[in-house]
């Protein structure tokens, strides 16, 4: 009998129960480095995938014989897979006998000895892996996990690349990424090639990524119902209770209660996390591409989507195009000089109405950029509403394909990392301002670019100084968020900042409308937030495939012997 790399499932109380029993003695003499993986996944209309890996095994212990191999659901074909080792065809590929949901390919003559290197090359087609993406009815959704090994027995790091061809017919800016951002995205042979690339990693745990495209180069998709949808967020929210049980056993029921409590909160808040903006394509140039504003930045940088709109809101604001009418929730009105609404001529003509609002803009002396006309028409239609309730998708989405424009022949790492630098130099020297008027003019002009700093705000709250834009500043009421300010934007009470005045500055009310925003944008068409995932031990081995929050998640957990 061929000995074996044993995997186990640890999952709840199973955990702490398995820890007491130890590795199987067949598992002892196994030590290999995994220095590349790849996978490749193409996706077809039928709704299955076509699975193609290459795993390089560095042998440093005993023989390697049989190697495990695990897949994304159960509903598998042994008779539609191929595997070789180094070129050589390998015939015996079984139903794995030690991992819930996988194949084990025997090596047979050409077993890895030890001090040597094997390339093992397996395919297999596996049905019902594209689902219908639960955010858009228009979007298909994929998402999977490759093969991992035990951590026990895997030595060092290596590369892994995961890379999933679209059908043909997908446009290279219709591919969206989920939670996991694209290391690339090209065109190869007239399909999208989606790609990312981990790189110095330990192959010992689960990488998943997500891809989210246009259903109509589909012939078909896999549709979740709602109580699959709760079963599987369950199974998410307990597999975050994994450490919970394993060091729980002789705690007392009140800890132990408490414990689950934060385990499964800790999930809801991973669930719950804002959406971010898709990626900005690479393209061959070089160079920066200076003069994008705060709001154009914020969509290269792929910050939240709440904070890009309130970036845009903000700017907005600012210049006079938009007015506060109500700052809880907040709603924005657009201001008269700019309203169309009453001009009959332009309500079917938008070039008209966008040449309108422009030469009103340069009459006042500022600047209408191309992104603001959809919000503008938004916040006309929609006259009144909370920003929170307003449908800006689509606004938004003119917004990036813009940037995705301006960006065409220049650098986008180059790009990136200069305005990240000018963030952080904006941040650094509004913090070295100690004047409170010195403060105040700089923000006033720099403000959007310290706010996209994530710590920004000790530098709008100082003692007792609670700086609040120009478009906000009254006296008395601080703009009605419930604290006094005088024309510097200090508290006018003289008392010292109780948690009321902290709560009632921009900074506070800022983040707390930023956080309502999230309701305008989630689900979003743009990008969507990954489900809750499954949490598997270092030593996972079997395959689930779960669905939850908003797409389809295929997660693969796989062996080696």
């Amino acid at each position: 009998m061929n000995k074996h790399i044993t995997r186990t499932i640890l999952s709840g109380l199973l955990l702490a129960l398995l820890a007491l029993v130890g590795r199987p003695v067949d598992a002892q003499g196994y030590s290999f480095a995994v220095p590349e993986l790849t996978m490749q996944v193409f996706i077809q209309p039928d709704a299955s995938a076509h699975i193609v890996y290459a795993i390089t095994f560095e042998n440093h212990g005993q023989i390697i014989d049989i190697v495990d191999v695990g897949l994304p659901h159960r509903d598998y074909n042994l008779n539609q897979m191929s595997a070789s080792i180094n070129g050589h065809p390998l015939t015996n590929i079984r139903k794995s006998s030690y991992i819930d949901v996988g194949v084990e390919i025997h090596l047979g003559g050409h077993a890895i000895p030890r001090g040597e290197r094997g390339t093992l090359h397996f395919e297999t087609t596996m049905p019902n892996m594209v689902y219908q993406d639960t955010t858009d009815d228009d979007l298909a959704s994929f998402q999977i996990t490759p093969t991992w090994f035990d951590g026990s027995l895997v030595r060092g790091t290596g590369d892994l690349v995961i890379q999933v061809i679209l059908p043909e017919g997908v446009a290279l800016d219709d591919a969206l990424y989920q939670d996991v951002a694209f290391t690339g995205k090209r065109i190869e042979n007239g399909q999208v090639l989606t790609e990312w690339r981990f790189e110095g990693v330990s192959i010992t745990r689960a990488y998943r990524v997500g891809v989210s495209f246009p259903k109509t180069v589909m012939e078909r998709v896999e549709t979740m119902t709602f109580w699959r949808l709760v079963g599987d967020w369950f199974t998410g929210a307990f597999g975050a209770l994994e450490d919970v049980f394993a060091i729980c056993m002789g705690c007392s029921p009140f800890i132990f209660i408490f414990l689950v409590f934060m385990g499964l909160a800790k999930s809801a808040a991973k669930a719950g996390k804002p959406n971010y903006l898709p990626p900005i394509a690479e393209v061959e140039g070089g160079g920066i591409k200076r003069g994008l504003t705060a709001p154009e930045s914020a969509a290269l940088l792929e910050l939240p989507l709440n904070k890009v709109l309130m970036l845009v809101l903000f700017g907005m604001l600012e210049k006079g195009l938009v007015r506060v009418h109500e700052a809880e929730p907040l709603t924005v009105l657009v201001a008269e000089a700019f309203e169309t609404a009453d001009k009959p001529h332009l309500q079917d003509d938008p070039v008209a109405r966008r040449a309108y609002r422009r030469d009103v803009a340069r009459r006042r002396g500022t600047i209408l950029h191309k992104y603001e006309d959809p919000f503008l028409d938004l916040l006309e239609e929609h006259a009144g509403d909370a920003v929170n309730t307003l449908p800006v998708v689509d606004a938004m989405k003119t917004l990036v394909d813009g940037v995705a424009a301006k960006m065409q022949g220049f650098s986008l790492t180059e790009t990136r990392e200069y305005y990240q630098r000018v963030i952080e130099r904006a941040m650094a020297q509004a913090a070295e301002l100690g004047e409170v008027e010195a403060r105040q003019d700089y923000l006033d002009k720099y403000l959007p670019w310290v706010m996209m700093n994530p710590n920004y705000r000790p530098v709008v709250t100082v003692g007792r100084y609670h700086y609040w834009p120009r478009w906000a500043r009254t006296t008395p009421g601080g703009g009605g968020r419930g604290v006094a300010v005088d024309a510097r934007g200090a508290p006018s009470s003289g008392h010292a900042p109780t948690f009321r005045d902290v709560a009632g500055s921009f900074a506070g009310w800022s983040e707390k409308t930023m956080g309502g925003m999230a309701a305008a944008i989630m689900p979003t068409a743009l990008q969507k937030p990954a489900p809750p995932s499954t949490s598997y031990s270092s030593g996972g081995s079997s395959c689930a495939c779960a669905c939850a929050g908003c797409a389809c998640a295929c997660a693969c957990a796989g062996g080696g012997r």
